[in-house]
C-alpha cells in the first residue's frame, strides 16, 4: 500500500495538479459553507419573506446554517482527500457534485417558494447549472479510470 500514501511532495503536487480541472467544485463546496456560516451568523434571516420556504421547511435558521454548513466543509474535505490520493476516485466527486445539485436546487426552489424575486434568481441557478456540469466531468473522470487513462 506504499503506492497510495497521503504523505511526500507528492501529495501536494497531485492536489495543484487536480485542482484546475476540479475549481468548480471546490467553489461550490465553499459557496456552501459560507453560505452555511451567513445563515448562522445572519440577523434573524427565516423572518424576512424571501427566506419563508426555508422556514416552513427547515422550521430553525440554525438548522439550515448548519446542514449547509457541515455538507460544504463534508465536500471540501472529500475533495482535498480525494485529490491527495494517488488514484482518482470520480464517484466521490460525482455523489459531492449530486448533493450539491440537490442543495442548489433546493435553494432555488425555497427562494422561488416565497414568491418574492431577487438577486437569487440571478445566482443560485447558476450553481444548478454548475452542479450538472460537475457531475458530467467527474463522471468524464470515472470513464477515463475505467479506461485506464485517468493519473
Amino acid at each position: 500500500m506504499h503506492g497510495e500514501s497521503y504523505t511526500g511532495p507528492g501529495i501536494w503536487i497531485r492536489i495543484q495538479h487536480r485542482f484546475g480541472p476540479r475549481n468548480m467544485e471546490w467553489f461550490s463546496g465553499a459557496v456552501t459553507t459560507t453560505f452555511g456560516v451567513i445563515v448562522l451568523v445572519g440577523d434573524d434571516l427565516f423572518s424576512q419573506p424571501s427566506w419563508a420556504g426555508f422556514r416552513d421547511f427547515f422550521g430553525t435558521q440554525s438548522l439550515f446554517g448548519t446542514i449547509m454548513l457541515i455538507l460544504g466543509m463534508l465536500r471540501l474535505i472529500a475533495l482535498l482527500i480525494n485529490g491527495a490520493k494517488k488514484k482518482v476516485t470520480p464517484q466521490i466527486r460525482q455523489v459531492a457534485a449530486g448533493f450539491g445539485l440537490v442543495i442548489w436546487f433546493g435553494v432555488c426552489a425555497g427562494f422561488y417558494s416565497s414568491g418574492v424575486i431577487s438577486t437569487w434568481a440571478a445566482i443560485y441557478p447558476w450553481l444548478v447549472i454548475a452542479e450538472l456540469t460537475n457531475i458530467h466531468r467527474a463522471a468524464h473522470d470515472q470513464g477515463e479510470t475505467r479506461n485506464g487513462r485517468a493519473a
